[in-house]
C-alpha cells in the first residue's frame, strides 16, 4: 500500500525525539511561586526558531517571560492557536519514587513534576510545530504557539498576551492541558474572594473591651456557606461551587484579635455572573452590620476567571474528534472539566471555540510521583500535527 502525504508527514515523529524533548522541559525548575520561566522559555524559543518558526521571547520582568511563535500560512483561513504553560505548581513535602526535575523514564513513563500537567502537552506542540516546518507543509491559516507564564497563579502570560491585537482571527483555541488525549470542551470559572473583618485590640482577660475579629468572621462565613448563589446545572460541568478555605486571625492567645482574613474559592458555570455574586456577599456584610455591633467586614476579588463552554456540535470541535480518532484509533467524546485555564483569559480576544486536549492524566495534575505514558505523549503529538496540517490545510 503506497503510503499517503499524511502516513509521510507522521512518520516524522520519533518517539525518541518527543520523550527526549519532555524530558528536557521537566529539568527546568520553573515553579510557580516564584515562576522563574525565563530559562525554560528561552530554551524553548531556540528550540522553535531552530525549527524555522517566527518567535518572540515576552518578557514579563527580569526572571520571567512567555513565548509567542507563529508558523505562516497563506492567509486564506482563520490561524489555528495552540496554547500551554511553562510553570509548575511546587512539589510538595512528600518524598517522590523519581527525582522531580530528572525527567527519568521508567515503566513506560516519563517521570516528574511538570510531565502531566503541562511540560507534556507543551513538548507535544513543539514537536508538531517543528515537523510541519520541517515538511514544508503549505498551511492556509498560521498556527500560532502561546507558551505562558504563571498560570498556575494569575495567569499572568495569558493575560499579558490577550492584550495583543496580532493574535487572531483564529478556528480554534487548543490548550494542551492533561485530558488523556481526550476532548474537554467547557471549564468552571474560578471566582476567588478574599474577605476581611476588622476589630479591635484588647487584653484577652478583658474581651468586652475589644472587638473580636474572628467572631464576626465566624458569623460572615456562617451566613456565606448559607446565602442561596443562583445559577442552573450546567449538562457537561455539573453545578456551582464553593468551599472556604482559609481562615487567619490573631496575634496573640491573650490578645483580642482586630483582623481576620478568610479566603472562599468558587467555581462558577455559564451563564453566572460574577459581579452579581460579589453584590451579594457585599450585601451580606452590609446587613450583619446592621444587626452585630461595630461589624466592618470587606470583600476583595484575588481571582476572576469566566466560565466557558464551546457548543458540541461546533464544527470544529467534530473535525478535531476525527483528527483524534485518525492518530489514536478512539473518537472521543467531548466533555467538561471543573479545573480552569488559560483559556479564561485568551477567551475575550480570541472569540473562539476552545478544546483542551493533551496526554497528561487529569487525576495526576498537582500530585507526587507525577508522569505521563510515553505513548499517549507520542499520541499527542501526531494528533496535534495532523490538526494543525487538516485544520489549515
Amino acid at each position: 500500500m503506497t503510503a499517503t502525504p499524511m502516513d509521510e508527514l507522521l512518520g516524522r515523529i520519533r518517539e525518541t525525539e518527543v520523550v527526549e524533548l519532555c524530558r528536557e522541559l521537566i529539568r527546568f525548575k520553573s515553579v510557580n511561586p516564584p515562576g522563574d520561566e525565563r530559562p525554560i522559555a528561552e530554551h524553548v524559543a531556540g528550540v522553535l526558531r531552530t525549527g524555522g518558526l517566527a518567535v518572540e521571547v515576552v518578557p514579563h520582568g527580569p526572571t520571567r517571560a512567555s513565548v509567542l511563535a507563529r508558523l505562516k500560512g497563506t492567509g486564506e483561513l482563520p490561524g489555528l492557536f495552540y496554547s500551554a504553560h511553562l510553570d509548575t505548581v511546587p512539589v510538595g513535602a512528600e518524598a517522590w519514587l523519581h527525582d522531580p526535575f530528572a525527567g527519568e523514564v521508567a515503566d513506560g513513563k516519563v517521570w516528574g513534576r511538570g510531565s502531566s500537567d503541562m511540560k507534556s502537552g507543551l513538548a507535544a506542540m513543539i514537536i508538531a510545530a517543528k515537523v510541519l516546518a520541517a515538511a514544508h507543509v503549505k498551511l492556509r491559516g498560521d498556527l500560532i504557539l502561546a507558551f505562558t507564564a504563571g498560570e498556575e497563579t494569575d495567569s499572568l502570560g495569558a493575560t499579558a498576551l490577550a492584550k495583543r491585537p496580532d493574535l487572531g482571527p483564529v478556528q480554534a483555541l487548543v490548550v494542551s492541558e492533561p485530558s488523556s488525549n481526550g476532548i474537554f470542551i467547557a471549564e468552571l470559572g474560578a471566582l476567588w474572594v478574599e474577605l476581611t473583618t476588622q476589630g479591635k485590640t484588647a487584653h484577652g482577660s478583658m474581651p468586652d473591651l475589644g472587638r473580636n475579629a474572628v467572631m464576626m468572621m465566624v458569623a460572615l462565613l456562617a451566613e456565606l456557606d448559607r446565602l442561596p448563589i443562583p445559577h442552573d446545572p450546567h449538562p457537561m460541568l455539573g453545578g456551582f461551587s464553593r468551599s472556604i478555605n482559609t481562615v487567619t486571625g490573631g496575634v496573640k492567645t491573650n490578645v483580642v484579635p482586630d483582623r481576620c482574613v478568610a479566603t472562599v474559592d468558587m467555581r462558577t458555570v455559564p451563564g453566572q455572573d460574577h459581579q452579581a455574586i460579589v453584590r451579594q456577599i457585599e450585601a451580606l456584610g452590609a446587613d450583619l452590620a446592621k444587626r452585630l455591633p461595630d461589624f466592618r467586614a470587606t470583600v476583595r476579588v484575588v481571582n476572576d476567571r469566566i466560565p466557558i463552554t464551546t457548543a458540541p456540535d461546533e464544527p470544529v470541535v467534530q473535525r478535531f474528534a476525527d483528527v483524534v480518532a485518525e492518530a489514536t484509533g478512539q473518537r472521543p467524546e467531548p466533555k467538561g472539566v471543573r479545573y480552569y485555564t488559560d483559556a479564561a483569559a485568551l477567551m475575550p480576544t480570541l472569540q473562539a471555540p476552545m478544546i483542551i486536549c493533551g496526554p497528561g492524566e487529569a487525576g495526576l495534575a498537582h500530585q507526587p510521583n507525577e508522569y505521563v505514558e510515553v505513548s499517549k505523549l507520542t499520541d499527542s503529538a501526531r494528533l496535534l500535527t495532523l490538526a494543525a496540517a487538516r485544520l489549515l490545510g
